[in-house]
């Protein structure tokens, strides 16, 4: 039967999943694993915590690159969806959208037009796909009541994932590429969350044992900024006399160190 989230707050359980070496490099057009799966493993390398996503930046994603979860903003998760044109209590309806980039996204109902406050305000539900215009729900998760002309919603990132800006803040990061081959545009895989990764060095100005925080297109730097940024800990120096191309780093994004704002 279906249910809702005004007494249900979970949907499609489920639980860490084993995995081996192949399926570490996986970069599918099809899911082979529940969407936002953890998987922990221990190799050669130490113990890694990983975490199964789908690249929807409109670009192939490299191996070894830090990612954040899409949205329309910098240090959100959310894209906002104004005035709706129709809905109902499984769909909505407006403009503008990049098709399939939303799928598996919470749909939070920021604002019932007719009546504040009233249902389906404050509801939530899954994004099971959508169109250029058209928002389709999980059908066993549908809203109380339906959604109406100018409703207003907040799509919130769960597993979608685009490359970096800098300075982004760690809240906002899951990871780094795992797989060889990277992660193709629309295309399924997984991330280093937690462990030993080579990143993608900025510059040759890394200090062994500082911090580390994003910069742009999936690369890392020393931390400049505030403790919200620290995405991991660099396990040995680049120098200027260093032309690595990469930067051993412990990643620390399963539990990231910060409270997600600026102290």
């Amino acid at each position: 039967m279906p249910a809702n989230s005004t007494t249900h707050q979970f949907l499609n359980v489920g639980n860490l999943v084993g995995m081996g070496n192949a399926d570490i490099h996986e970069n599918s057009p099809d899911p082979q694993f529940k969407g936002g799966a953890l998987s922990f493993i221990s190799d050669a390398l130490g113990p890694r915590i990983l975490k199964y996503v789908k690249n929807v930046r409109g670009a192939n994603s490299a191996v070894a690159e830090l990612v954040e979860l899409a949205a329309d903003g910098a240090n959100v998760l959310t894209t906002t969806i104004t005035n709706i044109t129709a809905g109902s209590t499984t769909s909505a309806t407006t403009t503008g959208l990049t098709a399939g980039r939303h799928q598996g996204m919470i749909c939070y109902v920021l604002d019932n037009a007719d009546s504040a406050g009233a249902a389906p305000e404050g509801e939530v539900s899954v994004v099971a796909n959508n169109s250029t215009t058209v928002i389709t729900m999980e059908a066993d998760y549908p809203y109380s009541t339906a959604l109406a002309l100018n409703d207003d919603l907040e799509l919130i990132a769960t597993y979608q994932i685009e490359t970096t800006a800098a300075n982004a803040e760690a809240w906002t990061c899951p990871g780094f590429i795992a797989g060889k081959d990277g992660i193709d545009n629309n295309y399924w895989g997984w991330l280093i969350q937690e462990g030993f990764v080579l990143a993608k060095p900025t510059a040759a100005n890394v200090a062994e044992g500082d911090p580390v925080e994003s910069a742009a297109n999936g690369s890392i730097v020393t931390l400049a900024q505030g403790h919200e940024e620290w995405v991991g800990i660099a396990l040995a120096a680049m120098t200027n006399d260093s032309a690595a191309l990469r930067c051993p780093v412990w990643a620390k994004l399963f539990t990231y160190e910060n409270s997600g704002g600026t102290p």
